[in-house]
């Protein structure tokens, strides 16, 4: 009766969890059609760029502190090449490459999709730690607590190595748990594998190193070993061996670049002025904001994208694992707590984001399972029914925001709006200043099109300098399809002044005040700008997009146009 009623308890738990895991797909999978055929995050590009230049033979290496993702990314596109050409879409890789140019909406489809998918696989990986480490309960609420969490959502919804890595680090902290219990050479290996593939994903994940020699320290003592075993174990050394293996194949350059690296160890650069897609998952640099505390800044995001309640509730967890300090305890606070201190104790000044505490979150939605289904423990008599009311009452406030991000992302974004007014109300082929990186309009602001001639330019420009840039300028003049204006670049280090860009011939200024104000390297010069922009007499505003409306993503966006100076009026615009 008793192990008939076991058998009853275990189906049900599985399509629980089933539940559980279909609606983190279905929130994760909302909105990963955002934006395009644009790309507005800030990291998306890179990673997709790496793919598609390894499979012209490119490896780059550059980026030695983010890796891993971007080989799902170019395996995908393989097997899509080779789709389209079996399908006579494409017959080259130049094809393939002028394809991409033309409208690379699938390829950020599939890469963000593998992002959703990696984010339901850690909710799944978040329900087994709490399981074995603890009861079905437990695995059940975590995964519940993480299905819904907002950073987490928000971050599984774009292209970029802070979900991949977090998903890889769970199931590394899966092997460390199963070290702990029974110490197999099947797990260090396993251990070593997949905190190999997460280093190689994102730097900080090297700090997993901490909690599989804690649990190899457990492993050890239950064994009755002592120091000795600890340091002779061939488990060890094996693991230490598959480890660093991963990140020689996966990143040749890696233990050489890791000396250069080590004043960022846990902070690869990143795009200033990120377009999140929540108020959670927001850059730092917003004009004349000076750095926060971190310490007190990556707490209020934990609070924030958790909800008020689920975070009490973790730091309930926290503190009961503290007191018990059961071995999967300590691993998996170690993890939690040593991350917290590396990501909160950098010192730059710009250089923090809210993804980077995404690994904590996790430990606590695993921590906060297990006080609650303790507590439930404790109230035998609660009802199934007010057991559910109670679990979902801790989920309130992060699915209120996810119906609140959901509602937005159904929107169009204000940089979208803005280039497809521009090309309405300007003629192609004027000259128009505004943001760029080496060959065209930046990728977080308005995405104009150069014309096939400006194209040329560039391309002979770079030809000798950096042929793969011009190579990419190639597909995209090959792409063309007519128009375009005369763009002119202001970049990073900018010092020219208004007057020099209307000696350029300067008709048309789309600029973000934010972004401009906030060009690093810029300094005063921009700031000029930006003022000479808003009071001289030889240009006006003729349109101004507010980014920050309710519900709309994207800074706010200004056009600007010179006014002819005989007659001081605007030729052809009106606000």
């Amino acid at each position: 009766m008793r192990r008939s009623a076991i058998a009853s308890k275990w189906p049900l738990s599985v399509w629980a969890l089933l539940c559980v895991c279909v609606a983190a797909l279905s929130v994760r999978v909302w909105g990963t059609w955002y934006g395009l055929p644009y790309s507005y995050h800030a990291d998306e590009y890179h990673e997709v760029m790496r793919a598609l230049q390894l499979g012209t033979g490119g490896f780059n290496l550059d980026r030695t502190g983010k890796g891993g993702f971007y080989f799902l990314l170019f395996a995908e596109y393989g097997f899509y090449f080779v789709a389209l050409k079996l399908l006579g879409i494409v017959d080259t890789a130049k094809d393939f490459g002028v394809l991409f140019v033309r409208d690379p909406s699938v390829f950020y489809l599939m890469g963000r999709l593998s992002a959703a998918l990696l984010g339901v696989l850690t909710v799944a990986a978040v329900a087994d730690i709490g399981r074995r480490a603890f009861s079905a309960n437990a695995g059940l609420l975590a995964a519940l607590f993480l299905a819904v969490n907002v950073l987490h959502v928000d971050l599984s919804r774009v292209i970029g190595v802070d979900v991949p890595m977090t998903f890889l680090a769970t199931i590394t902290l899966c092997f460390g748990m199963r070290i702990i219990a029974n110490g197999r050479r099947a797990d260090y290996l396993g251990a070593g594998l997949f905190a190999g593939l997460a280093t190689t994903t994102k730097l900080p994940a090297v700090l997993l190193l901490v909690p599989l020699l804690i649990a190899h320290g457990y492993a050890v003592r239950q064994s009755g070993g002592g120091v000795r075993a600890w340091v002779t174990s061939s488990e060890l050394w094996q693991t230490a061996l598959a480890f660093a293996g991963v990140l020689v194949l996966t990143n040749p350059l890696f233990f050489g670049n890791l000396l250069d690296s080590v004043a960022w160890l846990f902070f690869a650069p990143g795009s200033g002025d990120t377009a999140a897609l929540s108020a959670v998952e927001s850059g730092p640099e917003v004009l004349g904001r000076q750095r926060p505390n971190l310490y007190l800044y990556y707490l209020s995001v934990m609070r924030e994208s958790m909800g008020w309640p689920l975070f009490l509730l973790g730091i309930g967890g926290s503190l009961l694992a503290i007191w018990r300090r059961r071995p999967v305890d300590v691993m998996l606070l170690s993890y939690a707590i040593i991350h917290y201190l590396a990501v909160a104790s950098t010192s730059s000044a710009t250089l923090y984001y809210p993804r980077y505490v995404l690994p904590v979150i996790v430990v606590m939605a695993v921590l906060s399972g297990r006080a609650l289904a303790e507590l439930h423990g404790v109230f035998m008599r609660m009802s199934v029914a007010l057991a559910m009311v109670v679990a979902l009452a801790f989920v309130v406030v992060p699915v209120e925001h996810l119906l609140d991000n959901a509602r937005i992302l159904m929107q169009e974004d204000i940089r979208t709006t803005a280039k497809q007014w521009f090309e309405t109300h300007v003629p192609s082929g004027r000259r128009v200043l505004i943001e760029g990186d080496k060959i065209g309009a930046d990728r977080q602001t308005v995405r104009l099109h150069d014309t096939a001639d400006g194209l040329r330019r560039r391309i002979n420009d770079w030809r000798l300098r950096e042929p793969k840039q011009a190579k990419y300028l190639e597909y995209q003049l090959a792409a063309h399809e007519g128009g375009g204006y005369d763009l002119v670049l202001i970049q990073d280090g900018s010092t020219a002044t208004l007057d020099d860009y209307l000696a350029e011939g300067v008709e048309y200024f789309v600029i973000r005040p934010l972004a401009l104000a906030n060009l690093r390297k810029g300094g005063r010069p921009d700031l000029d700008l930006l003022e000479s922009l808003r009071t001289d007499p030889r240009v006006e505003l003729i349109r101004r997009f507010e980014g920050g409306e309710r519900g709309r993503l994207g800074s706010i966006v200004e056009v600007y146009q010179r006014c002819d100076l005989a007659a001081m009026a605007c030729s052809d615009a009106s606000p």
